[in-house]
């Protein structure tokens, strides 16, 4: 099991490897290490995937919501009294079409499709309900890596007005244009249910890194999603 895991981990390397996403790589290899120091004999895995509904907001930005899947692994370490720690790489894909409508029929549409890896180290509390059924909570930092955020902006309206609106039209990549950063510390809480080796759970993750890369004002992401495990 533990050289499947090690396959699984090797091939996202892979995949993944470019000069952008080293720094990530580096936090989610640093995570696992100290994960692994823990107590190496009681560990869990789980493969999980769900449904994620991300959201950028800031005081002068209009929301724009995300919708998407996410699909991964996770690692749950045991400690003493029921407390365990959860970790793993969760990759998430996500969309967004927001139009935003302007005097005299006037819209602008900006569509965008983003990727992420999400690192959760989250301290889970179990509480058994029967030897098949338990209920559990979960807190702690969520380290969300922008893989890439690309936007295409179209317009209807005249090019002085496009301009007076600061409306550039075309396609743009997020993160490599920098407008946002790329890492986003959150703080997440979340709950659910096992029965045998299956999950459910849900969760909320509140971000409190300023991701705006220009001078225009906070930007926030946070989000909720909702998730099916098998531990084995």
């Amino acid at each position: 099991m533990q050289k499947k895991i090690y396959l699984c981990f090797r091939f996202m390397y892979q995949k993944l490897l470019s000069n952008r996403m080293k720094t990530a790589l580096k936090i989610s290899i640093l995570v696992l290490i100290f994960s692994s120091a823990i107590n190496s004999s009681a560990q869990k895995y789980a493969v999980e995937i769900g449904y994620t509904n991300p959201a950028k907001r800031g005081s002068n930005f209009s929301p724009t919501y995300f919708y998407g899947g996410r699909l991964g692994g996770t690692a749950n370490f045991e400690l003493k009294n029921n407390f365990s720690l959860l970790t793993g790489a969760l990759y998430s894909f996500v969309y967004s079409d927001k139009k935003i409508g302007y005097p005299n029929s006037g819209l602008v549409n900006k569509k965008t499709t983003g990727h992420f890896i999400d690192i959760p180290i989250h301290v889970l509390y179990s509480l058994p309900i029967s030897k098949t059924l338990k209920v559990f909570g979960y807190a702690g930092p969520n380290i969300n890596v922008g893989l890439s955020q690309n936007q295409i902006t179209t317009s209807n309206l005249s090019a002085a007005l496009n301009t007076f609106h600061a409306v550039e039209v075309g396609t743009k990549e997020l993160y490599t244009a920098s407008i946002l950063n790329r890492l986003n510390l959150q703080i997440g809480i979340g709950g659910g249910i096992q029965w045998k080796k299956y999950q459910i759970k849900s969760g909320y993750d509140f971000g409190v890194t300023n991701l705006n890369k220009i001078d225009t004002g906070k930007l926030f992401q946070r989000g909720w999603y909702v998730s099916f495990s098998y531990e084995f």
